[in-house]
């Protein structure tokens, strides 16, 4: 999510998805119960009071809490100062350069910063998806310009453009539409059928309950129009609901090959204020739901692949707690055999006296379309990439950064990367597997002093395919494959053509857009034949009376291998 109200913290607590459930509460509906669903169960402000009280909400960000609060003391949200940081100054690598040769890929800008013209500053174009089919290419991406400095009927953050010769040239499609009474808030994803149907999920705030749900949007003619992004689920007022950092997978049903199924994983928060009141079931749920579409993304199921529940009321919870996040589903198109994996939360805390903290990259499989999922697997424990919890390029320019996974199939193995700091620097870790997820070998894939971070990955016929961003020894970032024939080795070429540098993010120069925030994941897409790259890239320049000198702005640019 990158709007200013749901902002993330540092990489341990910015996590939890109360942050947006608890903004978007505060924002949209304030923090009287529903007229039209009368019953004793607990206000906003009594359930946010409570929550403050538990572990659950200690591990929020400094900015949630104060959002929190608000929404204790009655009031509508704060404005959001908190910096969510714990310090650092910006590393530099010895020598000097990139030190990398080029990939010989041309670098093609894909939305039109002309466009850019409604507010001031509100430029932000980042956090790339992308979906291939034949010649058509669709990149979809947060995009700041579609809203007022504050978030009305007409706002929209989800932006979209479109090739139809194969990525050569590229037309901003504006805005995914909004369905009524919801606005599109970001964090696409893309997919396609064989028919050559695509699919475009995103987060969507529900202003009838005050809800943040997952809504998918599908397009007949390769991407140039989309219908507007309905909810998969919208839960009526009763439940505090909050999804967060969906993605999408298409591939064939594992009984019906003749048929591909449109997945949806993401990460949610739920609390049933009607079934507490009326029923004394005051649970509540952390949990990682994916849901499966069998008919075009007309009608969803929805399964959770694993779940934390806790009783609220019960005076004797310990503060043991759980959060799931980064979710990446995967259709082996081999079998219709389904896995998600997403970076997992864990504080055992039983007696409430500090517990000891964990994350790791977890993994599930479906072997029926997602109807069930089998045990889950832990790939390896994940150290947080920037102990800072973001990359410091400079003065005010920072990063906030997880380790969300990325899947991709190569010859006869499953791979997950993430990037992981224990080596006191970021850089990617690879894991394989050759038994369908039941077990793991890990291995490093970059080293050295300087720091690479989302990576994201592909595979075909000729081998895996990894894309990163790298900070360069002199503190600008570029865009870098790595490609490999089994797995154990990778050629690393630069893909971006010019090095960029970061942007002003602490404070941001974009007044609708998140503390730190310069994007969360980046795209990578093969057909089987070429790789198809897009990015967040701050190469371009904007001036205007606040930037006299000029700035740099954050476009996306795309690469075709």
């Amino acid at each position: 999510m990158i709007v200013r109200f749901a902002r993330a913290g540092r990489a341990v607590r910015r996590l939890l998805v109360l942050v947006s459930a608890a903004a978007v509460i505060a924002v949209t509906l304030g923090t009287g119960a529903s007229a039209a669903t009368p019953h004793n169960g607990p206000t906003r402000q009594e359930f946010m009071t409570k929550l403050l009280e538990r572990q659950h909400g200690k591990l929020l960000s400094a900015s949630a809490r104060l959002g929190l609060r608000a929404i204790a003391a009655g009031d509508r949200a704060e404005k959001d100062t908190d910096k969510g940081l714990s310090g650092g100054e910006a590393k530099r690598a010895s020598g000097g350069g990139s030190g990398l040769p080029t990939a010989g890929v041309a670098n093609v800008r894909v939305n039109n910063p002309a466009t850019d013209t409604n507010q001031v500053d509100q430029t932000t174009q980042s956090e790339t998806a992308m979906a291939v089919s034949g010649r058509n290419i669709v990149v979809g991406y947060n995009d700041s310009q579609h809203t007022l400095p504050g978030l009305t009927a007409g706002s929209n953050l989800t932006g979209y453009s479109y090739s139809t010769d194969g990525g050569a040239t590229f037309t901003d499609g504006g805005a995914l539409p909004n369905l009524p009474e919801f606005i599109n808030l970001g964090d696409p994803w893309l997919g396609s059928d064989r028919s050559g149907a695509m699919y475009f999920s995103n987060l969507a705030i529900d202003f009838v309950n005050g809800n943040l749900d997952i809504a998918v949007a599908t397009s007949s003619d390769g991407g140039r129009t989309w219908g507007a992004a309905k909810p998969i689920v919208r839960p009526n007022f009763d439940v505090f609901y909050s999804g967060d950092k969906e993605a999408l997978a298409v591939g064939p049903d594992p009984k019906k090959s003749n048929r591909d199924n449109v997945y949806v994983a993401w990460d949610d928060f739920s609390f049933d204020a009607r079934a507490c009141a009326e029923q004394n079931i005051c649970q509540q749920i952390n949990g990682l739901p994916v849901a499966r579409s069998t008919d075009g993304g007309a009608t969803w199921q929805v399964t959770y692949a694993d779940k934390f529940v806790a009783d609220f009321n019960d005076p004797n919870l310990g503060c043991s707690f759980g959060q799931y996040i980064g979710a990446y589903p995967i259709v082996d198109h081999a079998n219709g055999d389904l896995y998600v994996a997403a970076e997992r939360f864990a504080v055992d805390d039983p007696t409430c006296t500090g517990g000891t903290f964990t994350s790791d990259i977890s993994v599930f499989r479906s072997t029926d379309g997602g109807v069930t999922f089998g045990s889950r697997v832990k790939i390896a424990d994940v150290t947080p990439s920037f102990a800072a919890g973001a990359l410091v390029l400079g003065p005010a320019q920072y990063v906030r950064n997880l380790e969300f996974p990325t899947l991709a199939f190569a010859g006869n193995a499953l791979f997950a990367a993430w990037n992981d700091g224990a080596s006191g620097n970021s850089h990617i870790a690879l894991a394989k597997s050759t038994n369908h997820a039941g077990s793991w070998t890990v291995s490093p894939v970059t080293a050295g002093t300087n720091d690479e971070f989302q990576p994201a990955l592909s595979g075909d016929a000729a081998g895996l395919h990894l894309l990163y961003y790298r900070r360069n020894a002199d503190n600008t970032l570029d865009a870098v494959v790595g490609n490999s024939t089994n797995g154990n080795t990778f050629d690393a070429h630069r893909v971006s053509t010019v090095a960029f540098p970061g942007v002003p993010t602490l404070p941001q120069f974009d007044p609708i857009i998140a503390f730190t925030y310069m994007g969360d994941y980046i795209a990578n897409v093969s057909d089987g034949s070429h790789r198809y790259f897009a990015w967040g890239d701050n190469r371009d320049t904007v001036t205007n009376f606040l930037w006299s000198a000029g700035r740099h702005d954050p476009n996306v640019y795309f690469g075709k291998q």
